[in-house]
Formats: C-alpha cells, structure tokens, sequence
C-alpha cells in the first residue's frame, strides 16, 4: 500500500485540533488524541497506522501505533472454543482494558502483548511510550467495550464484499500459510463474523475509507 498521504492531511487538518477534536475529560493532560481504526481484516489498517505516525512525528506530533491484535487469545484456545477472531470473546478484553486505561489515561508506558499470526501464538511484549496521539489498531478498537472508554475519533475501513473477502484470503494464504481450501473454508466462516461483530460499526465512524481491491485508499462522502 502506498502511503496515503492525502488521508493523512485530511485527517490532520479536520480532526487533529483540539476544537475539532476535544480530549476526552478522563484523558492524562499528556492526551490529546485518541484514534480508533478499525475495519475489516487485511485491509491495511496496520500499515496505515505505521505511516501516520510517521507522517505526524515529521510535523512535530508524537503519536505511538498499538496494535491490539495483542490482546487476541492464541489460536489453540479460539479453536477449542469455535471462537471467530472478529468475536469480541476471542480477545482478552479485561486486559486491553486495563492497559489502554494506563497508557490513555495515566500516560504511563505499557507491556504490550504481541500475536504472531503464523505461529497462532504469543511473542515477547513490547514495551509501548506514551504519546500525544495514540492510534489503537485493531477491530477490537470500535468495540462497544472500547470504543465508549477511550477513541474521541473513529476511523473505519470499508470496501465491497467480494473484496474484503478477497483480500482476506489473501492474507490467509501468504502470511498464514493457509492451503487454498483452508482459506477458502476459512474466509467463508470469517465473512459471516465480520458481518455480525465488525460491520454494524461503521455507524460510530467519525471518517470512512473505502479500501479497493488493490488496498488504494480513498475517503467516502462524509
């Protein structure tokens, strides 16, 4: 995904103040900006994330990207339970919330946990700063559970159906090492989870961006 920095520049001179965009009034004073992205898998949240920190620290803002695929439980135990990984369940949200709320509203460091999506497993945590702008990554970070507690600017990723689909089978083929009709199989079942758990959040989206088969980036009519 190349980097979009059109977005970025909306975002920063629409929301990126705090007129537009108040803190919340439980935020540590080092908070000003809480950003939840959320959106279907493999749609390039992450790498979005990445280059907005980027973007912003070139403009004199701290910001910090905190990926809260984390706090998801390993795949073993998801399996044993039928758990889809876009099932609130299937995150360890008690500890998420705990964390965000010293980094968010303490401003203290946190001991981030780290899910390795090949191994469906956990690796070392990494130790995650505080900064000015938090960027929470993740389709946890719209979740009812999260998303009342800490973001004060949503961002969704959206796209048609036969592409998120697509592009999560993708994802599952080369980076998981999924045969065709493991992906197959498990992109079916994801689909119908997305819809249920993910989907229904694009109505709390303070900014909507239309993913296309190639992971181009554009903003949708507000």
């Amino acid at each position: 995904m190349n980097k979009p920095t059109h977005i970025y520049r909306h975002i920063f001179k629409n929301f990126l103040t705090p007129e537009k965009t108040p803190p919340l009034a439980r935020y540590a004073p080092e908070t000003v900006y809480v950003l939840a992205v959320s959106g279907a898998a493999a749609s390039g949240k992450t790498m979005f994330c990445r280059h907005m920190v980027d973007f912003l620290a070139d403009r004199g803002v701290s910001a910090v990207h905190v990926p809260l695929d984390g706090y998801l439980l390993d795949r073993k135990i998801r399996d044993r339970r039928g758990l889809s990984g876009y099932d609130p369940r299937s995150s360890d949200m008690s500890k998420m919330i705990a964390q965000m709320k010293t980094l968010i509203y303490e401003g203290k460091s946190i001991d981030l946990p780290v899910y390795n999506h090949k191994t469906g497993s956990h690796d070392s945590p990494r130790r995650i700063q505080h900064a000015r702008t938090i960027l929470l990554d993740g389709i946890m970070s719209m979740q009812s559970e999260i998303r009342t507690r800490f973001p004060n600017l949503s961002i969704f990723f959206t796209s048609d159906d036969i592409v998120i689909r697509g592009l999560r089978l993708l994802v599952d083929m080369e980076e998981r090492g999924y045969t065709v009709f493991e992906a197959l199989k498990h992109s079916d079942e994801e689909f119908i989870s997305y819809n249920k758990w993910i989907s229904p959040q694009i109505e709390f989206a303070d900014l909507k961006i239309w993913v296309n088969k190639n992971r181009a980036l554009s903003i949708l009519d507000q």
